[in-house]
């Protein structure tokens, strides 16, 4: 139903119809009140609250500084999969997450096969 969590509640008070009944409707933005249309930009879609626009981090930064932060990342991430603690996947040809080792292991004998093949 895409409700989630709330589509029990929902059903439970008849509410999970669907769709609105007969009857005139007031277009969306008629009903906005001035406070709601000044919040709605801020309003987090998934939670629903009000959040305040944070500053972009990467704001007054020189394009060294921003690739210094990536390449700091990029570490971090790298140290993270060699200890076992995140695994990077990949969406394999049958639809499934499969490791990315595998897949570049994958390859690589592929790369390998069609090499030996070409030197025949």
């Amino acid at each position: 139903t895409g409700y989630g969590n709330a589509a029990g509640l929902l059903a439970a008070r008849g509410l999970l119809g669907g769709g609105r009944g007969e009857g005139e409707y007031s277009e969306e933005e008629d009903t906005d009140t001035e406070e709601y249309k000044e919040a709605k930009p801020n309003i987090n879609p998934v939670t629903g609250r009000v959040e305040e626009k944070l500053p972009d981090p990467m704001e007054g930064m020189t394009e060294e500084q921003k690739e210094y932060e990536a390449m700091k990342l990029i570490s971090m991430f790298d140290k993270l999969s060699r200890e076992q603690i995140i695994q990077p996947m990949v969406v394999g040809c049958d639809g499934k997450l499969t490791p990315i080792d595998e897949t570049v292991q994958q390859m690589a004998e592929q790369i390998s096969l069609h090499s030996d093949s070409d030197l025949d």
